[in-house]
């Protein structure tokens, strides 16, 4: 515990160095704060403004085209890029240094998720990629030395972690619409089991993009087949 705390203060006296670039093995809480930022700003606004699935799907169009025309500037301008890393370096790996960071595979899965699914699921596909996939890196980066590891690297502690955060995450989204019982059960477990294990798919893009697209089309299959 003490190295983990000591570990977490060093993160927080890196967050704001200009340039600082972080490893994906690094704790990179500004990254997480950010990632969780991203999710929850959008399910709060498309659900307390009542906006149409038209109009959401139109804003979060609109900051992709801004998104995709900087990453493809920086990328194709080494000055701007440079630019670019010292300004947003805290929130970058190093791997995205040279190529497309997160952020557009994170707003077209959110346009895919409003498109497709039903408001609920949509919301609830973008709180697993907001929060449960921070907690499953942020639990593995930590304990994963001293757990299991799948063929992809990822650890069983962050897996866990991530079912778990998604799951509680499922409990009290659904309790707030109303269902109960067996079907209020199925789901979470389900929604739960859908956000943590999306990541465990031996499918090569991107999980920010991968998360809400797999566990929105597992939950509104759940939903199908309860008639709910």
């Amino acid at each position: 515990m003490k190295r983990a705390a000591e570990a977490i203060l060093n993160q927080l006296f890196t967050v704001f160095v200009p340039g600082r670039i972080h490893a994906r093995t690094d704790l990179h809480l500004a990254r997480k704060i950010w990632h969780m930022t991203m999710g929850f700003s959008g399910v709060a606004i498309y659900l307390t403004t009542g906006m149409s699935r038209l109009t959401a799907v139109m804003i979060l169009g609109v900051l992709l085209v801004i998104n995709l025309s900087t990453e493809i500037t920086r990328l194709r301008f080494s000055s701007f890029n440079q630019k670019f890393i010292r300004f947003w370096g805290p929130l970058l790996r190093t791997c995205e240094v040279n190529k497309f960071s997160g952020v557009p595979y994170y707003l077209v899965s959110m346009m895919l998720a409003v498109v497709i699914f039903p408001k609920s699921i949509a919301m609830l596909s973008i709180l697993y990629l907001a929060c449960g996939d921070p907690a499953a890196s942020l639990a593995g980066i930590m304990y994963g030395s001293r757990s299991y590891r799948f063929s992809n690297g990822k650890s069983l502690v962050g897996t866990a972690a991530g079912v778990a955060v998604c799951t509680l995450i499922t409990f009290i989204y659904l309790s707030q619409t109303g269902l109960r019982g067996f079907e209020l059960a199925v789901l979470t477990v389900t929604g739960g089991l859908a956000g943590g294990l999306a990541e465990l798919l031996p499918l090569e893009v991107d999980d920010n993009f991968s998360i809400p697209v797999v566990s929105g089309f597992v939950l509104w299959l759940a939903f199908i087949i309860l008639g709910v």
